[in-house]
C-alpha cells in the first residue's frame, strides 16, 4: 500500500475515532443524545410519574434551553416514518394546529438520506444512531476535504475532530436537522475542488448529492448558508485560476440540485406563503438576541463567560446556542499562527470568516435583508451565520497546525499563544476589578460566574504555552502533537458534555395514564391544554391524540388569527403573530365546541355545566366537553357573510347556533330541515371516508383546516370543498346514502416531484456524457 493511501486511510479512522470517543461513555449507559429529560422534568402528565427512582415532579433536567429536539423534530420525524412505513405520503398532521401540512413544514425532512436507519432499526435506536452519524460525516468530510487542501494528515484529523464539537454544531447537536444539513459543507466544497481540477462525472454526481440533501435535510436556513457559501468558493476558484473547466458543470449541479428539492422545495413555499412566518418575524430586528451581541464574541475563547443554560447560572443575553461560537483555545491560538505564514491557501475562509461574522453583527450592511424585507432571508435569524464563521476558523486552525508540524519552530510561534493568554487575563483582571458593572440576575452572581468560567480557558492557554517551551527544551515533537490533541479534545469534549443531554430510551415520550386514557377513546376528537406545562403543544402528536394547539415556525395564519378571536372574544382582534406557539386556553368559546375539542387538560378544579372531569394522574386532570360537536356533522345553512371578518363575528355571536348553521363570505346555502345522518368509516392522517344518509340535498360541516391540496369524492366523482366559519370544509352532499371521502394530495407536492424527476434526469444524462467523454 502506498505511504498516501496509509495516510489517508488511517486518517480516516482516526478521525472516525477520535468523534465516536465523544459518545461512547454514554452510549455505555444506554443513553443517547436527545433532551428527553426535559419532557419528563418540566412537562405534565410526566411530571405526575416517577423515572429512575425521582419523586414525581423532581426528575433532573441537565439543560432547560434545549426542548425543541423532542417538542418539534422527534415527533414531527416520529409521524412522517410511520405514515412512510403504513405505504402513505406524509402530507398532512392532523395532530397539531387542528391540522397543516407535515412534508411542507420543511424540518419533517422526509427525504434525508439518513432516515434510511429508521426502516432498519427501532426508531428511538436510529434517531440516536442518527444523530452520532451527523457528527461522525462531519468530521470525515472535513478530513477529506483538509487533505485536498494538501494539508497533512495529523492537520487534517486536527481540523477534522474540532469542527463537529465547536460552538455551533454542539448547540445544534441534538436537532436531527441542523447539523444534517450542515455537515455536507466541506464535502460540497471537496467536489467543488475537484471538479475545478478534473472533470468528473463522479464527482459532479456527488455535488449535485450534497447541495440537494443539504436542502432536504430540514433546514434550510443552514441550507442556504451551505450553498451560497459552496457557490462563493466556486466564484472565488474561478477568479483565481481564469480557467473555465468545469465551471459550466459545476453551475450546472447548481441548477439541477434546486430542480431536485423541488419535491420538498414546491410545497414548503406554498406554506409559507399562507403562514404567518413574515408577521412573527417583523419585529425582531428590534431584538437584542436577533444580531450576535458584540460582547458574545468573548465566548470565542471563554464559551461560558456568560454562564451556561445547563448550570442554571446563564446572564447573557438570550439566547445562549445562538451565539456561542467556541472552537476550543488551542484551535484559536492556531487560527492566529495562520497569519503567520500569510499564504493565499488561507485568503477565502479569513475573508468568509470576516464576511460572515460582519454579517452576524449589528450593522448598515447586515440589516439590509430585514430593512429592504428580501423574501425567506429577511426572515431568517443572521446570528446564525456564525456556522461560516466557525468553519472557516476550523479550516485557518488546521493551517495554522499544518504550518506548525511543517516549519522549523520559531520564537514567533509564542506570539499567537501569548496573545490569547493576555487577552484571557486582562479580560478576569476586568471581570475582577469592575465588580459594579456586571449583574445580579436572579440568584445568579454574574462576576463570580464569569470568573469561574476563565479559569479553564486560561489553564489551557498556559498549557499549551508550556507546551511551546518543552519543545524549545527538544522534547520530542510527537509528545508534543500527542498532548496537543489530549487538551484540545479536554477542551471541547469538556465543553460538548456540559451543555449536551443525553437519555435513556425508556425516557423517551413513556407512556403515561393520561395519554392511554385519551389514545383509547374514540376518534376523531381534539384536545386543549390550559397551561403550556401542561402536555405541551405536539407531545400529544407522539400518542396520535389530536390538539388545538401547536408548535412550528410555520403554521397558518388564519388559524392564528382565528386563536387571536377565540382568546379576545373579539373579532376586531386577529393578529395572528403568536411567534411559534400557539396554545387557545378558553375552554368556554364556542369555537371549542366547533373545532371538536372533546377534552380539556388542566390543572384546576373547573366549575362548569359543559365539563365533566372524567380522568385524574397527579396534578393533571381531564375534563369531557358536553358540548363538543362532532368532527363532521351536517347543517341546516350556511348563512353568507360579507367578509371573512364578518364570518368571526357571527361564529362568536351567542345567538348563531354552530350546530346548525355555518357561514362564509364566499357562497350561501337557503335555511331547511333536514334528517341526516353521518359516520366515520375510515379515518387516517391523510384520507377519510364518511358514510351519509340525508333526505335531501345538505351541506355536509367538518371541522378540519381548509388548505389547497384537499379533495373531496363523492361516489368516487370529485367535487368542490367550501370553505366556511372561516377555515374550515364543507361540501354540498346529495339527497341519499353516499359515501364522501377527503383525501390531501396537494398539486404543489406533484409540481416539486415533477421538478425534482426533471432534475434527477438532467443530473443522469449530464454524468452519462462525462463518463462517455471520459472514456472516448
Amino acid at each position: 500500500m502506498k505511504k498516501s493511501s496509509f495516510n489517508l486511510i488511517f486518517g480516516l479512522v482516526l478521525t472516525c475515532i477520535l468523534t465516536f470517543l465523544f459518545f461512547f461513555p454514554h452510549l455505555l449507559k444506554g443513553k443517547i443524545p436527545i433532551p428527553a429529560d426535559s419532557l419528563l422534568g418540566l412537562y405534565h402528565p410526566f411530571r405526575d410519574n416517577s423515572y429512575t427512582g425521582y419523586t414525581p415532579g423532581r426528575f433532573p433536567v441537565k439543560n432547560p434551553l434545549i426542548t425543541d429536539p423532542v417538542l418539534q423534530t422527534y415527533s414531527w420525524r416520529a409521524l412522517t416514518i410511520d405514515n412512510i412505513k403504513e405505504g402513505n405520503l406524509p402530507l398532512w398532521n392532523p395532530y397539531s394546529f387542528s391540522g397543516q401540512p407535515l412534508l411542507a413544514n420543511i424540518q419533517s425532512a422526509p427525504f434525508q438520506v439518513t432516515n434510511i436507519l429508521f426502516f432498519i432499526f427501532p426508531f428511538k435506536i436510529a434517531w440516536g444512531i442518527q444523530v452520532i452519524l451527523t457528527s461522525i460525516l462531519t468530521s470525515l468530510f472535513m478530513f477529506l476535504f483538509l487533505k485536498d487542501l494538501k494539508l497533512a494528515s495529523i492537520a487534517s484529523v486536527f481540523g477534522a475532530v474540532i469542527l463537529p464539537f465547536t460552538g455551533f454544531f454542539i448547540a445544534w447537536l441534538t436537532w436531527g436537522t441542523v447539523i444534517a444539513s450542515a455537515m455536507w459543507l466541506p464535502l460540497t466544497l471537496l467536489s467543488i475542488n475537484k471538479l475545478k481540477a478534473k472533470v468528473s462525472g463522479l464527482w459532479f454526481l456527488i455535488l449535485v448529492f450534497t447541495l440537494v440533501q443539504s436542502l432536504l435535510s430540514g433546514h434550510w436556513q443552514t441550507a442556504f448558508y451551505v450553498s451560497s457559501c459552496a457557490f462563493f468558493y466556486f466564484l472565488f476558484l474561478l477568479l483565481k485560476s481564469r480557467n473555465l473547466r468545469g465551471s459550466l458543470v459545476i453551475f450546472a449541479a447548481f441548477i439541477l440540485a434546486v430542480l431536485i428539492a423541488g419535491v420538498q422545495l414546491v410545497p414548503s413555499l406554498e406554506f409559507i406563503k399562507y403562514s404567518a412566518r413574515n408577521i412573527d418575524q417583523g419585529y425582531y430586528p428590534q431584538r437584542p438576541d436577533w444580531f450576535l451581541p458584540p460582547q458574545h464574541l468573548i465566548q470565542l475563547v471563554a464559551p461560558d463567560f456568560f454562564g451556561n443554560p445547563a448550570k442554571y447560572n446563564y446572564w447573557g443575553i438570550w439566547n445562549y446556542a445562538e451565539f456561542v461560537s467556541f472552537i476550543g483555545i488551542v484551535p484559536f491560538v492556531f487560527v492566529l499562527v495562520s497569519f503567520l505564514k500569510k499564504e493565499s491557501k488561507t485568503f477565502f475562509f479569513v475573508i468568509l470568516a470576516a464576511v460572515s461574522l460582519m454579517l452576524a453583527l449589528a450593522n448598515p450592511i447586515s440589516k439590509i435583508p430585514y430593512v429592504t424585507h428580501v423574501p425567506l432571508v429577511s426572515s431568517m435569524q443572521p446570528s446564525r451565520i456564525i456556522l461560516l464563521f466557525v468553519f472557516s476558523l476550523t479550516v485557518l486552525a488546521a493551517y495554522g497546525f499544518d504550518y506548525f508540524l511543517k516549519e522549523k519552530l520559531k520564537f514567533k510561534i509564542f506570539f499567537p499563544a501569548i496573545i490569547v493568554l493576555i487577552v484571557l487575563l486582562a479580560l478576569a483582571l476586568y471581570t475582577f476589578l469592575q465588580k459594579d458593572s456586571f449583574p445580579l440576575a436572579g440568584n445568579i452572581d454574574a462576576r463570580s460566574v464569569a470568573l469561574r468560567n476563565l479559569v479553564l480557558p486560561i489553564t489551557f492557554s498556559l498549557t499549551f504555552l508550556f507546551l511551546m517551551v518543552l519543545r524549545f527544551a527538544k522534547i520530542s515533537k510527537k509528545i508534543i502533537i500527542l498532548a496537543i490533541f489530549l487538551i484540545t479534545l479536554a477542551d471541547l469534549y469538556r465543553f460538548g458534555y456540559k451543555f449536551t443531554p443525553f437519555s435513556k430510551l425508556s425516557q423517551i415520550f413513556p407512556k403515561t395514564e393520561t395519554t392511554a386514557y385519551l389514545a383509547s377513546q374514540e376518534k376523531p376528537f381534539r384536545i386543549l391544554s390550559t397551561d403550556r406545562r401542561l402536555m405541551h403543544p405536539n407531545i400529544s402528536g407522539v400518542y396520535q391524540i389530536e390538539s388545538a394547539d401547536g408548535y412550528d415556525p410555520l403554521y397558518l395564519q388564519k388559524y392564528g388569527q382565528l386563536v387571536s378571536v377565540w382568546q379576545t372574544s373579539n373579532p376586531k382582534v386577529a393578529s395572528g403573530s403568536f411567534n411559534r406557539i400557539i396554545t387557545p386556553q378558553k375552554y368556554d368559546s364556542k369555537l371549542v365546541d366547533l373545532l371538536n375539542v372533546k377534552y380539556i387538560l388542566s390543572f384546576d378544579e373547573i366549575e362548569s355545566p359543559n365539563l365533566i372531569k372524567v380522568f385524574e394522574e397527579g396534578e393533571t386532570k381531564v375534563y369531557e366537553n358536553l358540548r363538543v360537536l362532532p368532527r363532521a356533522f351536517f347543517a341546516e345553512e350556511i348563512v353568507k357573510a360579507a367578509s371573512d371578518k364578518e364570518e368571526l363575528a357571527k361564529i362568536l355571536d351567542d345567538s348563531f347556533n354552530l350546530s346548525t348553521s355555518a357561514t362564509s363570505y364566499k357562497f350561501s346555502f337557503e335555511k331547511q330541515n333536514i334528517l341526516a345522518k353521518v359516520n366515520f368509516e375510515k379515518y387516517t392522517d391523510q384520507v377519510l371516508v364518511l358514510k351519509t344518509v340525508t333526505d335531501k340535498e345538505s351541506p355536509l360541516i367538518i371541522s378540519n383546516v381548509f388548505y389547497p391540496g384537499w379533495q373531496a369524492y363523492i361516489d368516487g366523482k370529485k367535487t368542490d370543498i367550501h370553505e366556511v366559519d372561516y377555515m374550515f370544509q364543507s361540501v354540498i352532499i346529495p339527497e341519499g346514502r353516499h359515501e364522501v371521502k377527503f383525501q390531501f394530495r396537494p398539486k404543489s407536492f406533484y409540481n416539486g416531484l415533477y421538478l425534482s424527476i426533471l432534475g434527477l434526469f438532467g443530473a443522469i444524462l449530464i454524468s452519462i456524457f462525462l463518463w462517455k467523454r471520459k472514456y472516448r
